[in-house]
């Protein structure tokens, strides 16, 4: 959706709040009425998008689209977040309404997301994309092992992927391999450099694969920028840890 039309959808939710409502002070009840209306209209100014979402490929997987708006909790919620700054519902209230609400919703959904992905990962050894999308969640939360387990197994089914290679190389790096890290960050950035890469591939049953999954995005700045934090690593060693170690030797 483009800024201009979110500006006028915006504008359109709140021309029509004020002909349904008998006021335009800001509680409880104007959340509900804000979404009720927001939500036909959005509809209503992308029919594109709106067709886009309806032919996604069937999924077992949590989808974010399955968010619930209306219920009680995420209306407080949305009014504690936002009753300090608004008295009266206007185009701003309502544009904060939506964009807090897409916040919640987003929440939720990984918190589902990553419930299923780690559920499942381990039936599917040898789906590439399954074992991407777990290392991207372990890696994310620090759990490097666990992370370069994952990607590991999803290297053994696709070793020309810049993103399984650069991740293995971080997990490498917050291991302490660095030589090895240096090793995989360099196969990443010759595999974009020179066309090379073959992106994740999804190769097992659709109903598991997540519609809005959680990636990793790659690139030659981003691997060389990650090469040369490694670089600074080994500086920081040969200058700052390695002469404590000949001193203790002495």
């Amino acid at each position: 959706m483009t800024r201009q039309n979110i500006r006028r959808s915006i504008k359109e939710i709140y021309d029509t709040y004020c002909q349904k409502s008998y006021g335009t002070e800001f509680t409880l009840d104007s959340i509900s009425l804000i979404f009720e209306i927001g939500n036909e209209i959005f509809m209503r100014n992308n029919e594109e998008e709106l067709s886009k979402l309806m032919n996604q490929p069937i999924s077992n997987a949590p989808d974010i689209m399955d968010d619930e708006p209306y219920s009680f909790d995420r209306t407080i919620a949305i009014y504690e977040k936002l009753e300090a700054d608004f008295t009266h519902v206007n185009p701003e209230l309502i544009k904060n309404v939506f964009e807090q609400n897409s916040k919640f919703a987003w929440i939720d959904y990984r918190k589902r997301y990553n419930d299923d992905i780690l559920s499942i990962y381990e039936n599917y050894p040898n789906d590439e994309y399954i074992n991407y999308l777990a290392a991207v969640l372990f890696l994310d939360n620090n759990q490097f092992e666990d992370a370069l387990k994952c990607i590991n197994l999803a290297i053994a089914q696709n070793n020309s992927s810049s993103l399984f290679t650069h991740i293995k190389g971080l997990c490498l790096t917050q291991s302490g391999e660095f030589d090895m890290a240096r090793t995989y960050l360099y196969q990443s950035l010759f595999l974009i450099e020179l066309l090379q890469d073959i992106p994740p591939r999804l190769k097992s049953a659709p109903e598991i694969y997540p519609n809005y999954p959680i990636e990793y995005h790659t690139s030659a700045e981003l691997v060389r920028l990650d090469l040369n934090k490694l670089d600074n690593v080994d500086t920081f060693f040969d200058q700052n840890i390695a002469p404590m170690f000949s001193e203790l030797s002495i």
